[in-house]
């Protein structure tokens, strides 16, 4: 049977109605208790209308003390309501995309002018707080929460964050080199991810709630995950893919791939015009994850793509679009869904279109870098280049910044 983006996929006990993904992006809207507000739900009503395959919520700070947002969506006891409903407005719309919503801790990343910046290992910096056994003990128990606010909420599952060099990903990465039972070996950087699964899946003790993560498969720093040592720079697949193997065994029934640290190494996260081949190492990335697990992985990195109008080299004309490299990846068995992240800003109705032949009505992103302005600059984030509300963010936070 041909597969392409139309066609269905099951995860877990559930399935996904087609093959493409909204992935996590912050948008810095919620209230002063990290609740969803009306330009949240507003946001999320226009990509129910989408029809995407799975739509996921993005980054839910466990620890609204320590977050990179100041109006960051919080995930604790006082917001289930607020997401509850949110999940409800979804659902009246479109019943058939999976919800996920992804659970995460700033740590390093957090904000210090509005909350507590925190690194599980020493840093150098001295303003930054060394988490102790028992601070990480107290976080485990944030996530079970998390995840059980998430199931109680409605979602489908949830997305364990340890991409693009927030707490979990500090964890993992060679340069993780504490005393004790969360630094040095493979195994100690490892164990917090496998402490807290088993806390989640005894906080969520059902089997239709579809368990996945997120990872960064290369950061691209000294000492990152993707290196042997708290020293080295040079890429090795060992640790990523014992990771990954490590994944499916403890019961996830997805894998996100994702690489780098936007706020460190962004163009290996976001490929742009100066650095187009970020696309091929994404795929490449994924495909190694696809060829060392059964469950289903999910691609990164498809904006870029758009109709064909990017900087991508190829031998013969008219294969680097959007729709052509992803039903290939697919059919070829080297990814299962493609995710997409500031297209979806710029056009919520994206799969709707493509699954409707309609691709020449497609807001396509511009690859201008204003929502990840706004997001640097603390202003609510959306597409830029298209909504007027936006425009007026950015040249507001531009303003302000000079």
């Amino acid at each position: 049977m041909s597969v392409s983006l139309s066609t269905p996929l099951k995860i877990g006990n559930k399935a996904a109605p087609n093959r493409i993904v909204a992935q996590p992006m912050e948008c810095n809207n919620a209230d002063a208790d990290g609740n969803p507000t009306d330009l949240t739900f507003e946001r999320y009503r226009r990509l129910a209308e989408g029809e995407w395959g799975i739509l996921t919520f993005e980054a839910l700070t466990v620890a609204y003390e320590s977050r990179a947002r100041k109006n960051q969506l919080g995930i604790a006891e006082k917001n289930r309501e607020g997401l509850g409903k949110l999940v409800e407005s979804i659902r009246a719309i479109d019943d058939e995309t999976l919800i996920i919503f992804q659970i995460n801790h700033s740590g390093n990343i957090s904000n210090g002018t509005f909350s507590r910046v925190v690194s599980p290992y020493p840093t150098g910096d001295p303003g930054v707080y060394v988490l102790t056994d028992d601070d990480l003990e107290e976080i485990k128990e944030q996530f079970a929460t998390a995840a059980r606010i998430a199931y109680e909420a409605g979602a489908d599952g949830i997305d364990f964050k340890m991409c693009h060099g927030y707490l979990l990903g500090q964890l993992l990465r060679p340069a993780n080199t504490r005393e004790g039972r969360y630094g040095g070996s493979f195994e100690n950087r490892t164990r917090f991810f496998v402490e807290t699964t088993q806390a989640i899946q005894k906080a969520v003790n059902d089997p239709d709630f579809l368990l996945g993560t997120r990872v960064s498969f290369y950061e691209g720093i000294i000492g990152g995950f993707g290196t042997t040592g708290p020293d080295e720079v040079a890429e090795d697949d060992t640790e990523p893919l014992t990771l990954m193997r490590m994944i499916e065994e403890m019961g996830y029934h997805f894998i996100n791939v994702s690489a780098g640290i936007p706020v460190m190494t962004p163009q290996i996260t976001r490929p742009t015009n100066h650095c187009p081949e970020g696309v091929f190492r994404h795929m490449a990335w994924t495909k190694k994850v696809k060829e060392t697990v059964k469950i289903p992985v999910i691609g990164s990195a498809y904006s870029y793509l758009r109709n064909g109008a990017n900087d991508l080299k190829e031998a013969v004309t008219g294969r680097k679009d959007f729709v052509t490299l992803a039903e290939r990846n697919i059919e070829r068995g080297y990814v299962d869904m493609v995710g997409v992240g500031r297209q979806s800003l710029a056009d919520p109705f994206f799969p709707r279109k493509i699954l409707n032949g309609k691709t020449d009505e497609i807001r396509y992103c511009k690859i201008c870098g204003g929502c990840a302005s706004l997001l640097r600059g603390q202003g609510k984030v959306g597409c830029a280049f298209y909504d007027s509300f936006y425009k007026e963010e950015l040249k507001r936070i531009r303003k302000k910044k000079s």
